[in-house]
């Protein structure tokens, strides 16, 4: 066998490995958008909807990227081939794309965040000359966890939340009991009226 016909029979090796690769990503794929498609039908009181659309968004990104690597996929020759029949629930999901959040979860997750800004203002105002950790850990953990949504679930915009993030991590974080410097509560302070500011001109109108 001369050089090129080795150099064929590797390449073709190597094909056929990465091939093999792609299939047992889809297959792994399909399987895990059927098991969270029926976590939503099924078990509705064990995921939320947003959670829901977040995950399932995820998983047909991830599907989509592997089966554009294939010439010529189908999807229905594929479930035929690797016996994926029962994957009912999550071929009818792939077929529709991602589900929808309703309006109304987005109105109701600004109108939590506008809360939270608002207690979070409160707290500051009450707090200013000895501001302990403890008593701004639970909100600001909490206004954390809700513009995390927001990332996903509302339109984009600045949320300073990676500067939030950092403050929490730097001064919040495994501080039982503590007070946050002056000049460290300031920049907080500023970040808060930031985030607000940002936050209020975008969705004000959602």
């Amino acid at each position: 066998m001369n050089q090129l016909q080795t150099r064929q029979v590797q390449k073709l090796t190597i094909d056929d490995k990465q091939k093999f690769e792609l299939q047992k990503e889809i297959f792994i794929t399909i399987r895990l958008i059927d098991m969270v498609e029926k976590c939503a039908q099924l078990a509705d009181d064990k995921i939320t909807p947003e959670k829901h659309s977040q995950e399932i968004t995820k998983l047909i990104e991830r599907y989509k990227n592997f089966t554009s690597k294939i010439d010529k996929y189908d999807l229905n020759s594929f479930i035929k081939e690797y016996g994926l029949e029962d994957c009912k629930f999550g071929i009818d999901r792939i077929n529709k794309g991602p589900p929808q959040i309703k309006q109304g979860n987005r109105i109701q997750l600004v109108v939590d965040i506008m809360q939270r800004f608002y207690l979070m203002q409160d707290i500051i105002l009450e707090n200013k000359d000895n501001p302990k950790t403890q008593i701004f850990k639970p909100i600001v953990d909490q206004l954390i966890m809700f513009l995390n949504r927001a990332k996903t679930e509302l339109p984009p915009y600045k949320s300073y939340l990676e500067d939030l993030q950092q403050f929490s991590k730097q001064h919040l974080e495994n501080q039982i009991i503590g007070v946050i410097p002056e000049d460290e509560f300031q920049k907080f302070e500023s970040i808060i009226d930031l985030a607000q500011q940002s936050f209020m001109t975008s969705h004000s109108q959602q």
